[in-house]
């Protein structure tokens, strides 16, 4: 009796586990190839306090440069704001590491009867590595984010959650900045090509 008992206590542990669960670290990867020397390329985006060749980035204040702990705000066209901590600076490698440690709130959203957060970008614990490598006389960049969806707790599909707190609306968010960001730096250096052809790999 007390095996069955048991037993039916880690059918229903597991169950549970199946529907409802927390927040999994996704990992996001853009590349893309521009016909321009990679210096030139990394000109434009080398310095962590101008954010200029980002659209949807309206003004950026910042300290520190290009140092290690330099910080950005960052003024989104859309509204809003996302602080940024650089983690790493190479210019010799071309590349450079940041984190977000801060962000406004777009919207509150409600479930399980709690009111929830929704910042600007719907993600947490978000940092990212943006680089320029050559090939041949072109370049290829690469952007990538580690991140969680922005609500932390479990979630039970079943529940029909807000779609605000799910993986789903962390990536469409992610790629819609590497996409907006890297066709847009594209533009710069191919202003004839209509579409950037960027290689998202997902990893979760």
């Amino acid at each position: 009796m007390k095996k069955v008992s048991l037993l039916a206590s880690l059918l229903f542990l597991f169950s549970a586990v199946s529907y409802a669960h927390g927040p999994v670290r996704g990992r996001m990867t853009a590349t893309l190839d521009i016909e321009a020397p990679a210096a030139e390329v990394w000109e434009v985006i080398k310095n962590f306090d101008d954010m200029s060749w980002h659209p949807a980035i309206k003004s950026v204040s910042a300290t520190g440069g290009n140092a290690k702990g330099a910080t950005r705000t960052l003024t989104l066209a859309s509204g809003g704001t996302i602080t940024e901590y650089l983690k790493k600076y190479d210019a010799k490698k071309m590349i450079y590491k940041y984190k977000i440690t801060d962000m406004s709130i777009a919207k509150t959203v409600v479930y399980s009867n709690n009111e929830i957060e929704i910042p600007v970008l719907p993600v947490n614990n978000y940092g990212s590595t943006i680089s320029v490598e050559s090939k041949g006389n072109a370049s290829v960049v690469t952007w990538v984010a580690t991140y969680y969806r922005a609500y932390v707790n479990n979630v039970n599909p079943k529940d029909n959650p807000p779609v605000e707190i799910t993986e789903a609306a962390s990536d469409e968010a992610v790629t819609a900045v590497f996409t907006t960001g890297l066709t847009n730096l594209l533009h710069k250096f191919e202003p004839n090509t209509l579409s950037a052809a960027i290689n998202f790999k997902m990893k979760r």
